[in-house]
């Protein structure tokens, strides 16, 4: 079995906000007749551990494998959920997923060796009246398409738990400079329309041996990049909970920031209290 070794404190974190969330969830609607689905995006091998960076005695225990997203929903007991499907691209990966499926032979596991970005709309799509989900987007980087976080909101039946990559995102966008096309391109996938992020940019002057004259630049800082992309989650789902939870490495760089998003009516005021606590108290 390949166990992914990646990441540092802020990955226990997050996944800590997600099983506290899911063991939430299910116990809220376990009364309910609802044929609750849980959707790992990027599923990875099911368990991970710590990177290099961790790999000595000061961190201790801190360096022992570690329950993945996937692992972490299996275990969920008040209300297990009916379905659970786990999306990854990486074939080494799958195996492992595969590993842990054969030893929940009671579960009700689907494994699917793709791109989350392909298989996201058509599962939306294929969702029945009774059918509610739990949708986890956990990118290794900028991998999640603003179309696909579209077709999330469209369902009204998902809530959804975004890891949005604001270091990867913020590495795109020179403050000196304009992004060339290419990394435009990425942007656009992202936000969905270049203006949901080009308004960062403006005019300023310039000065050099030649004369003056304009060019775009961008303020420092990437609280104006979240913030963003919070309002793009706001104009498309029913609720998005307040708080976001800022994920920093050991040298208290900004890495993610874990967001919440609610699509159904009527069960998306209680959804997002309960996220909103969690991201608040935990």
């Amino acid at each position: 079995m390949v166990t992914q070794s990646f990441g540092g404190p802020w990955t226990q974190e997050k996944l800590e906000i997600l099983r506290r969330y899911l063991d939430a969830y299910t116990t809220a609607l376990k009364s309910q007749s609802f044929n609750l689905i849980y959707v790992d995006a990027f599923a990875g091998s099911g368990n991970w551990r710590p990177g290099m960076r961790y790999a000595s005695d000061h961190y201790g225990e801190f360096n022992e494998m570690r329950k993945g997203s996937a692992s972490i929903a299996l275990d969920i007991q008040d209300k297990e959920f009916d379905q659970m499907i786990f999306i990854e691209k990486n074939q080494e990966f799958i195996a492992s997923l595969n590993a842990l499926k054969r030893e929940n032979p009671s579960r009700h596991i689907d494994i699917i060796n793709n791109d989350a970005n392909r298989v996201i709309p058509s599962l939306c799509r294929d969702m029945g009246a009774m059918d509610r989900a739990v949708v986890f987007l956990d990118p290794y980087a900028t991998d999640v398409a603003w179309s696909t976080i579209e077709q999330i909101a469209e369902t009204e039946k998902i809530d959804c738990w975004i890891l949005f990559p604001l270091m990867a995102i913020t590495r795109l966008m020179p403050v000196d400079r304009e992004p060339d096309e290419v990394l435009s391109a990425r942007l656009d996938r992202v936000f969905g329309e270049r203006k949901y992020w080009h308004d960062f940019y403006s005019r300023a002057q310039q000065q050099s041996l030649w004369g003056g004259g304009e060019k775009l630049e961008r303020k420092r800082g990437s609280d104006q990049i979240a913030y963003a992309y919070r309002k793009r989650l706001i104009s498309k789902f029913i609720k998005v909970a307040p708080t976001r939870r800022m994920l920093k490495n050991s040298m208290n760089s900004k890495l993610f920031d874990l967001f919440f998003a609610a699509s159904n009516p009527k069960g998306a005021s209680v959804a997002v209290k309960i996220a909103d606590h969690i991201l608040k108290n935990w």
